[in-house]
Order: structure tokens, then sequence, then C-alpha cells
């Protein structure tokens, strides 16, 4: 039965932080317990720990503690996504970065009603950043009502969804490639599409979005 000095001598050993953990042997420990996948040290993926990634998926196998393999599926369409975006960590979404045509003298602070370009439901959130005339944002709802109070917004009209950023839950994907993947604060849980332009750890950019998945 494999244990968790066994597992950690096969880790990288880099003590990084990047799969969620703050020690390598802590990770081992949650490969043993079943609460994470191999695929969730990205260290693991790359070309000089792959006999590594061999050896320990081996060892996981025989003992029978591998963890299977999830899958994520759009409700609306039912495509098949390779990961659920989740929010950053204390924020009440992924971040999304809005092309805005009628910006209405916006500001970072305000709350806006938008429809994204090719989404039928209305979207209410906060402005949390502007940058050349791009804004983050962070979904708040898609209500009439954001909060029990009310909040005084600016209704903006259609706006094209630029990017998309968050925490990686499934296999980390690399940088330039194009995935499938579900916003988690998507009300309608529907695949989108994009290319993946930086990676931090678990943390992805993903731009070119794209409702259009097939």
């Amino acid at each position: 039965m494999a244990d968790v000095n066994e597992i950690t001598q096969h880790l990288p050993g880099f003590n990084c932080g990047a799969c969620g953990y703050k020690r390598c042997d802590l990770f081992a420990e949650a490969l043993l317990n079943k609460e994470v996948k191999l695929e969730d040290c990205p260290f693991l993926l790359r070309e000089r720990f792959k006999e590594n990634y061999e050896i320990l998926k081996e060892i996981l196998e025989v003992s029978g503690i591998s963890k299977k393999e999830e899958k994520y599926v759009g409700v609306i369409d039912g495509y098949e996504a390779e990961f659920l975006l989740k929010p950053l960590p204390n924020e009440c979404s992924c971040r999304e970065t809005l092309l805005i045509m009628d910006k209405k003298e916006l500001k970072v602070g305000d709350y806006i009603k938008y429809r994204p370009l090719g989404c039928p439901i209305p979207h209410f959130a906060k402005i949390i950043d502007e940058y050349h005339g791009l804004y983050t944002i962070h979904v708040m709802g898609p209500c009439h009502r954001i909060t029990k109070e009310e909040i005084e917004y600016k209704d903006v009209g259609i706006a094209i969804v630029v990017a998309f950023e968050g925490i990686v839950e499934g296999k980390v994907p690399e940088v330039g490639k194009t995935v499938k993947f579900i916003p988690k604060h998507c009300m309608m849980q529907k695949v989108h599409s994009g290319v993946v332009v930086q990676v931090e750890g678990k943390r992805v950019y993903i731009e070119g979005i794209d409702l259009k998945v097939f």
C-alpha cells in the first residue's frame, strides 16, 4: 500500500504551491485521500517529469486510489468541457473582461447591466478595473436585485466578452491551447471556448471567447 513518503519522493519537490498545497508531502497526502489528481501538479505534465508521472500513476493504480477523472458537461447544449473555471480566492465570480460599446462615462466601482453578445440572459456586474477601454468585472447575477438593497446601475446594452480569468478545476491547459470550459458562475452552465494566453499554477487567463462550440 502506498504511503505519503513513497509518493512524495517521486513528486517534483519544489514545494511551490501551484497545486494548491504549500508542500509536496501535503499534495501526496491529498492524493492518498483521493482529493486531487496527479494532473493537479502542473510540473508532472512537463516532459522533464514524464517518468515521475508514469511511476506515480502506476503506484496509485496498484493501490486502487486513483481519483476518477471528472467530466464537465454543459447543461444547455450537452457538450463536454475540458475543465470548470472557478473564481479566484475570495472573489464572487470568475473575472470577465468586456468590450463595452456604450461606455456611459463608466468608472471602477460602477454597477452595470449588460447582455453578453450571443447570450440571451442579461447580466448584472460590478466594474473592478479598466485598462485601455476594456473593463474587468465581477458578475453579480442575472437578476434585477443584485443584493437585498436596491443598487443603481447603468444599462450599457450588448457587450463583448473578450476574456475570462479564474482557477481551473481539472487538468491545467498549456499556453496557446484552444480550450472548452464552463465558467462556474454561468447561469446556463454553457460551454465556452477560447485561447489560453497565460497560466500561473492553476490560474489561467483565456482570450478570444466564443459561445459557438461544436
